[in-house]
């Protein structure tokens, strides 16, 4: 209100300046009315200016802008009569510019009702497709229609995720569900039968047990609350890690090498997560590589994000397998690897970072092997906080795992 109080103000100054300038020029001569065809140029290029920086402000601050733009205006049209002795009446400018921005709003909003609707369409196509009645299209009495758009939508999006967690927990419970009696059975297989399949028959039940555990872990990645993370060292993780993995690097006579900053590197996160998720990188790594090898592990960081570079002298990757390395069931045959993965240990691996907030990423490097990178972003806090979850301290994970 305020804003159209001033423009309002401008235009009755404008006014009563037109006058009194056109007193002048009929009097005096001293001020020259600008040319015709020169106003009606700088009525459009007034008027056309502020389409330049409309996208990219919010409605309140094009708003806001066109009432210092129009201030501008009157001010130049003040210099140019004081200073040049022109005269430019700014009535029409100021009209135009006063235009322009309900022009805007009308595309503007359009475009966002559109962009609505064909979401909206989207989401309720995919609910029939699942079987699922969409969402009532009648709007409230006496509801704007902008409104009704929006409350569908999200009652839409809020059915898609109610059946989205309803088939997390689903998953979460058949996962968990089928590991225990496929434990039993490994068991008992392996304590009272004894015959010629029998080496098989453990084959496919260790495979299947593997792979609920995959899903199961992966399920837990993707519900994870990110509210309830941690300030997290991750060097101090990062070693556990290595120790955790000690005895497998024993058995291969792989040597490792890691190299990290002297401080530490804060990074807010779930520890059992990443816990889990840097293991699977590592003994992938080990799992790939040639007995008596070396694998380096380098943690660095800039002002903003942690890099952290896992890289073995293993056989590479397939340039083909690359790009789906992180997908669901993606497993890379390689000469010294163990044929029992899953093909879900990079996928946890993928759903896990990105819910920290970061990347992950995996190259062939030349003369050496794979390297893979985990990206995160630093947290930032004050200098000297007590290390959560310290390697001199008994390892904790935050899974409540049970079979």
């Amino acid at each position: 209100m305020a804003g159209l109080a001033l423009i309002a103000c401008l235009l009755a100054l404008s006014a009563e300046f037109n006058a009194h300038i056109l007193s002048v020029i009929m009097d005096d001569q001293s001020v020259q009315r600008a040319p015709l065809a020169l106003i009606c140029l700088l009525t459009v290029l007034f008027a056309v200016l502020p389409f330049l920086w409309f996208s990219k402000l919010s409605p309140v601050y094009t708003l806001l802008s066109i009432c210092v733009y129009i201030a501008a205006v009157v001010v130049l049209v003040f210099a140019a009569a004081y200073l040049f002795k022109i005269w430019i009446p700014p009535t029409g400018s100021i009209l135009a510019i006063l235009l322009a921005y309900p022009i805007w709003s009308c595309v503007r909003l359009n475009s966002a009702q559109t962009a609505l609707d064909h979401a909206l369409q989207n989401l309720q196509d995919e609910l029939a497709r699942l079987g699922m009645e969409p969402q009532s299209e009648l709007p409230y009495n006496g509801e704007d229609p902008q409104q009704a758009r929006i409350r569908k939508l999200a009652l839409t999006t809020k059915h898609l995720r109610d059946m989205h967690k309803s088939r997390s927990d689903t998953l979460v419970f058949i996962s968990h569900d089928i590991r225990s009696p496929l434990g039993v059975a490994m068991l008992l297989l392996d304590k009272f039968e004894q015959n010629q399949y029998r080496a098989r028959m453990g084959h496919l039940l260790a495979r299947a047990h593997t792979m609920a555990e995959g899903f199961l872990q992966a399920s837990r990645a993707e519900m994870s609350d990110v509210n309830k993370f941690n300030v997290l060292d991750m060097v101090s993780l990062m070693q556990q890690v290595v120790d955790d993995a000690y005895e497998l690097l024993e058995t291969k006579n792989i040597s490792l090498e890691m190299q990290h900053p002297e401080d530490h590197v804060w990074v807010r996160g779930d520890f059992g997560l990443l816990f889990r998720a840097l293991s699977n990188i590592l003994l992938n790594a080990v799992n790939y590589s040639p007995e008596r090898s070396v694998i380096r592990v380098v943690i660095d960081k800039d002002d903003a994000m942690l890099r952290l570079k896992v890289t073995d002298q293993g056989p590479g990757i397939p340039e083909d397998k690359i790009q789906k390395l992180f997908k669901r069931f993606t497993r890379v045959e390689g000469e010294h690897q163990d044929q029992s993965g899953s093909g879900l240990g990079l996928y946890f691996v993928g759903v896990t970072i990105r819910k920290h907030r970061g990347t992950v990423s995996a190259a062939n490097v030349p003369m050496q092997g794979a390297e893979f990178v985990v990206t995160l972003p630093l947290e930032r806090r004050k200098k000297n906080l007590p290390v959560a979850y310290d390697r001199r301290v008994k390892l904790q994970s935050t899974f409540e795992d049970t079979i």
